[in-house]
């Protein structure tokens, strides 16, 4: 998403975009997120500081049993656009209130919010995707879902309690 702010001419105002964001995901897949993203702006001097909410759907696979599930990723930033060398004076939040802060030289009139959507849905994305809250995933042995049912191989014994397995079955 790149916004021309000589084309911001109110004060205020907002803007918004559909874009398709590339990720890799946890198992190494590059997928396509289709996000929408809500721009709302303010222009101060020769600033303008912008608020932006993304949402989108991460189609992926469940951490746990390999499930086909679709997450929803949202989140928000604040971006402030100044140029290197201002006339007049800026009441625009300081550095330190937004996220980041992009400078641009007195002949550049446009932002790419390409990089910062990306880098905004990245850190929004759960560490760990689930199909359901009480997935009991796959077993470890057999590879069988456990969701759809119990198992019929034997789990992993210890050889270290071999000895007393035997003296049990005396």
């Amino acid at each position: 998403m790149i916004v021309d702010i000589r084309e911001l001419k109110e004060t205020s105002g907002r803007l918004s975009a559909d874009e398709a964001v590339s990720i890799s995901d946890p198992f190494g897949e590059d997928i396509a997120v289709d996000c929408h993203v809500d721009l709302s702006y303010v222009r101060s001097g020769s600033s303008v500081a912008f608020h932006a909410v993304i949402a989108g759907l991460l189609p992926t696979r469940c951490h746990r049993c390999l499930a086909p599930v679709t997450q929803r990723i949202e989140g928000s930033f604040d971006v402030l656009v100044r140029k290197a060398a201002g006339g007049g004076a800026d009441v625009a939040p300081e550095a330190g209130d937004v996220d980041d802060v992009v400078t641009l030289a007195l002949d550049e009139h446009e932002v790419a919010f390409d990089q910062i959507v990306y880098e905004n849905l990245m850190v929004n994305v759960p560490m760990q995707i689930v199909c359901r809250e009480d997935c009991r995933g796959l077993c470890p042995q057999c590879g069988a879902d456990l969701n759809a049912g119990p198992c019929s191989c034997e789990g992993p014994t210890d050889p270290r309690w071999d000895t007393l397995r035997k003296l049990k079955n005396k």
